[in-house]
């Protein structure tokens, strides 16, 4: 009993600590995190020609850089240093392996420090540099300070750099997803009788697509243009008298080729939640219906395939969020947007009224999507 009692002390605790160590593992991996925006090229004039450090994300884990300098005389680019940052546990370790130095054997530097100041790596043991700071400003400008000592004697060094806009700033995107759609009426839609009035419902639908990124020079803003295949399944009820008696009680399948151009905004430091706006254009690629038709028969005049207009223009916008799945970085972005129809696709039920404004009425699309999308330069 005395025994039993003891250890369950013990276990009382030792779960305080446990999750103090979760809580510091969690807090290291979202400062790994916040390394991601070291991610590019960063060039820096001098007198010798440029300066460029180049940084790519490996892995969850690890991201890999270059130290190098473009010579003025011919444009020749020299390696300086291969530059490493490791997550192992609860440490991050920097890595530098500097050109004819220390038998070109990386030389370890310990993260002890992550405020406003920026990221301090340190080895006391090394002589010259024993300090790197990097600080990074609003994804545009990185500084880069070290200390060390040469000859007894205590050595600063500062770089500044900044984000140059390269073909690593432009994405190419395969991204898939469903949708859900339905078709929203506005004015008045003629009917048999006030029970047989049109009434539309919603189906669940796909969306697959390309996406070109073009990322600007500070990170904040994307330029996204897309192009797409859009299955839009929708459901309508109506009977009306014009020509002839028109009967619908069917389930649209259209599909849409769809083009947008849709500017993104990112915000905070780690650059992984952004929101995004735009128009875009589609164009009917076909349109088959389930269901009661009447008319039927083979005239083009009453072809299903003609209930809408060939053209709807809209605007599309919502939320994207970094998220990737796997230890290797596919740059994974989870995405929802909702979709608004703006011009009237009614193709059927204004057919040859003798008095538009009894026949005002309009349809249009209206649904939202969600999708994941993947960097088919990183797969």
């Amino acid at each position: 009993m005395k025994y039993a009692l003891r250890l369950s002390a013990f276990l009382l605790l030792l779960l305080p600590v446990q999750a103090f160590s979760q809580i510091f593992a969690d807090e290291v991996r979202g400062i790994f995190r916040e390394l991601r925006d070291l991610d590019g090229t960063w060039f820096m004039p001098t007198d010798r020609g440029d300066r460029l450090e180049a940084w790519e994300i490996l892995d969850d884990s690890t991201y890999v850089g270059r130290g190098m300098r473009i010579k003025p005389e011919n444009g020749d680019t020299v390696t300086l240093e291969t530059l490493r940052l490791e997550l192992r546990d609860t440490t991050i370790t920097y890595y530098a392996v500097v050109r004819g130095q220390n038998q070109n054997k990386p030389v370890p530097f310990r993260m002890t420090t992550a405020d406003y100041d920026g990221y301090l790596f340190e080895n006391p043991t090394h002589d010259d540099p024993q300090k790197i700071r990097y600080r990074l400003l609003g994804k545009r400008e990185m500084q880069v300070y070290t200390e060390g000592k040469r000859n007894g004697r205590t050595v600063t060094q500062e770089y500044v750099f900044e984000r140059e806009f390269t073909p690593g700033a432009v994405e190419f995107r395969l991204k898939l997803g469903v949708n859900y759609n339905t078709i929203r009426k506005t004015g008045y839609f003629r009917a048999v009788s006030e029970a047989d009035k049109p009434v539309f419902g919603g189906k669940p639908g796909w969306d697959i697509g390309t996406q070109v990124s073009f990322k600007g020079r500070g990170g904040f803003i994307t330029i996204n243009g897309e192009l797409g295949l859009l299955g839009r399944y929708a459901t309508a009820t109506s009977k009306f008298v014009a020509d002839t008696l028109y009967e619908r009680d069917v389930t649209y399948n259209s599909i849409w080729l769809t083009l947008a151009v849709v500017p993104e905004i990112t915000f905070r430091r780690d650059g992984r939640l952004s929101i995004m706006a735009g128009p875009y254009l589609g164009v009917l690629v076909g349109n088959r219906a389930k269901g009661l038709v009447a008319p039927a028969g083979n005239d083009q005049l009453f072809d299903t395939n003609n209930d809408f207009k060939k053209t709807d223009i809209g605007l599309t916008s919502g939320l994207q969020y970094k998220l990737n799945f796997g230890k290797k970085d596919i740059g994974g972005i989870l995405g929802i947007r909702a979709n608004l129809g703006l011009s009237n696709i009614d193709n059927l039920y204004d057919r040859n009224c003798p008095t538009p404004s009894l026949c005002n009425g309009r349809i249009g699309f209206l649904g939202a999507t969600a999708y994941y999308s993947v960097n088919l330069l990183k797969l």
